[in-house]
């Protein structure tokens, strides 16, 4: 696509009067591919966010089905989605909020036979909730020189980190110690708010759509973190 027609200047309207996107920037994400790994509370908000942002295409893994215990910070499923696999809960809904946006569904659980797909998107976002995923993602950006966006949220705190090929260290480097049981949920199985399931995965988009339009400063080398319950938000250097 060279050229937006009518309904998108009208659609984008909004987009294209910001300074850093205009129409050309908004051509560009129109463009653009993108994989989240995740269609749960992280990825269901980022995968409505690119969808009505104009990402061209999107691509979505993840082999869960819609719970009720779901339904209070998954903001997009409704009763009506109950035992339905999400990544077709979500095309169905997303494909009413912009026609402008291809899909393509991978409703599987991420593995080591599997991470080919990455090469066939511009940038990663990890939405998934455990470690041994995470490690995944982290390993295979790496290897296959492919930007992600990564993030996690236990309780009232979430957590950002870009990876940018040649420029930042990897994932892995947060940790002192890998876990010894890499399938722990990130949550620790505790409680979320869902508030800042909302608020991390809105940062982790908007961190992916400035890489796309080449926009800085991207949050490199740094863990971003916020925590909710006192309204206190800091950077880590890495």
């Amino acid at each position: 696509m060279d050229k937006l027609t009518n309904e998108q200047l009208e659609k984008y309207h909004r987009h294209i009067l910001l300074d850093n996107i205009k129409e050309e920037g908004q051509i560009k994400l129109l463009n653009s591919s993108i994989l989240v790994v995740g269609a749960g509370g992280l990825g269901s908000t980022v995968l409505t966010l690119l969808t009505t942002t104009g990402i061209g295409r999107i691509g979505i893994i993840d082999n869960d089905i819609v719970s009720l215990s779901n339904l209070p910070r998954q903001l997009i499923y409704d009763y009506k989605d109950l035992n339905k696999l999400k990544v077709k809960a979500i095309k169905a809904k997303l494909r009413k909020k912009n026609p402008d946006v291809k899909f393509k569904l991978y409703p599987y659980r991420l593995n080591k036979d599997n991470l080919s797909t990455f090469k066939k998107y511009d940038l990663i976002i990890d939405c998934s909730d455990n470690f041994e995923t995470k490690f995944l993602i982290d390993k295979a950006c790496e290897k296959f020189k492919k930007p992600y966006v990564s993030a996690g949220v236990s309780g009232y705190q979430g957590q950002v980190y870009t990876y940018i090929p040649k420029l930042s260290k990897p994932f892995s480097s947060l940790f002192n110690e890998i876990p010894e049981d890499t399938t722990k949920e990130y949550v620790d199985n505790g409680g979320v708010f869902p508030s800042a399931v909302t608020l991390l995965a809105s940062i982790e988009t908007s961190e992916a759509i400035k890489y796309l339009l080449g926009n800085e400063p991207l949050s490199i080398n740094e863990l971003f973190v916020i925590d909710l319950l006192n309204l206190h938000c800091k950077k880590i250097k890495i």
